[in-house]
């Protein structure tokens, strides 16, 4: 008979100790756990600017400037982003989340294969087929698709190798 009483102790125990974990937030700080790679990240239609940022290092880091539902200024994003690659130099941001870049599908796919696990939503939400576009810019999307370094920090994605002075976009 006190085996039985035990058992039903032990069990009694257990089941208050699962229930008392089920009701413990999630995270720490009172902060929820995300499955979302980025939990700061804006979903897809956000509006805002998409940022992009030539760092002192030669690097340039495109991002998007919304942060938890906010259009952030794309020199407080560039600054934010250039920080451990020796400063944002040049900054500049697009009219709204829909951008021309030339061989976009390129582009986002390189994005995914390099680990930016949000790939082209993370910059922006709808890539736009260009109507026109300068040398400079022209060189510079055609290095970023075809020689460039790509990496992903924090879901901004960094390019190496490509001339940052010819950072620039191509009209829609």
């Amino acid at each position: 008979m006190l085996r039985g009483t035990g058992l039903l102790r032990l069990i009694s125990v257990g089941g208050a100790i699962a229930l008392a974990a089920a009701f413990v937030p999630a995270g720490c700080g009172g902060t929820a756990v995300f499955d979302s790679p980025d939990p700061k990240a804006c979903g897809i239609g956000h509006g805002c600017p998409m940022a992009g940022c030539a760092c002192g290092d030669g690097s340039v880091i495109l991002d998007t400037t919304c942060e938890l539902g906010e259009c952030l200024p794309v020199e407080d994003v560039c600054a934010d982003r250039c920080e451990e690659f020796e400063g944002a130099v040049f900054a500049f941001g697009t009219e709204t989340d829909e951008v021309a870049i030339p061989n976009c599908d390129t582009f986002c796919a390189r994005v995914l294969v390099n680990d930016c696990e949000l790939g082209c939503d993370t910059l922006f939400s709808h890539c736009l087929k260009p109507s026109s576009c300068d040398a400079a810019a022209a060189a510079f999307w055609r290095c970023v698709t075809e020689d460039a370094v790509m990496s992903c920090v924090d879901n901004a994605v960094r390019i190496e190798r490509c001339d940052a002075s010819a950072l620039g976009l191509c009209n829609p």
